[in-house]
């Protein structure tokens, strides 16, 4: 199996830039730092099948878009780098003293935001006319797999229950013509949309799993596919 130097590149950045790594690079243990050879040893990609291979591949390009276009999604970009570590089934050897330096240090950030409220901060979209152009985008790359009438049925049955989505029509996501409002959404109202859009995705991955790639491919926001790979 051909595994791509970029493939093995990246894996190898985010073992180097994890912190229990980080924790062993001393001048005394690593004068020059740590090089490739050190962390091969960490590295096992062979034993990857094609479908695990072409998941790592998705998950290592979707960290990638997230860390250049949306760096402040540190959640997700922390979720992706797990799912990559779980994926090539990377063990890291954490001393108890470095281990006990990263909760105490996250217990600290913890204890500094319960006493000072960080202020709400969306850096998604609030406007509805983005999210049809979103689900306009979703719907044009599925229908070429899935055909109108299937992707159509989709949408309608993984239309969450608020009311408030009644006057939004499925059938305008098949029409590059059709105008949407330009309205302003609640963060309820966004959190709805990202949900329909999630479960519509999700659904549609039982018979073509790689949507989400395909989405990303197609400029697709890299925040609503994050956690769309199992």
């Amino acid at each position: 199996m051909n595994i791509s130097p970029v493939t093995r590149y990246y894996v190898r950045r985010l073992l180097a830039e994890h912190p229990a790594i980080q924790s062993y690079v001393t001048p005394d243990t690593h004068p020059l730092g740590i090089n490739e050879e050190y962390l091969e040893r960490y590295i096992s990609l062979d034993h990857l099948t094609y479908p695990q291979l072409n998941q790592l591949e998705f998950l290592i390009e979707l960290h990638q878009k997230i860390k250049v276009n949306e760096p402040h999604q540190t959640h997700q970009l922390q979720e992706l780098e797990q799912k990559i570590f779980d994926l090539i089934g990377i063990e890291l050897p954490v001393s108890h003293n470095a281990l006990a330096d990263l909760m105490s240090f996250f217990s600290q950030i913890a204890e500094t935001q319960e006493q000072i409220p960080a202020p709400t901060v969306n850096h998604e979209s609030t406007n509805l006319a983005d999210y049809y152009e979103y689900c306009r985008r979703i719907t044009e790359v599925t229908v070429r797999y899935l055909g109108k009438m299937i992707v159509t049925n989709y949408w309608l049955l993984t239309r969450p229950r608020e009311s408030w989505l009644a006057k939004i029509q499925v059938e305008h996501f098949h029409n590059r013509n059709f105008t949407p409002p330009d309205q302003l959404l609640t963060n309820n109202e966004v959190e709805t949309l990202q949900r329909w859009i999630h479960h519509f995705i999700q659904h549609c991955c039982r018979v073509l799993p790689t949507l989400p790639r395909l989405l990303l491919a197609a400029g697709v926001p890299s925040h609503l596919l994050y956690d769309l790979v199992r």
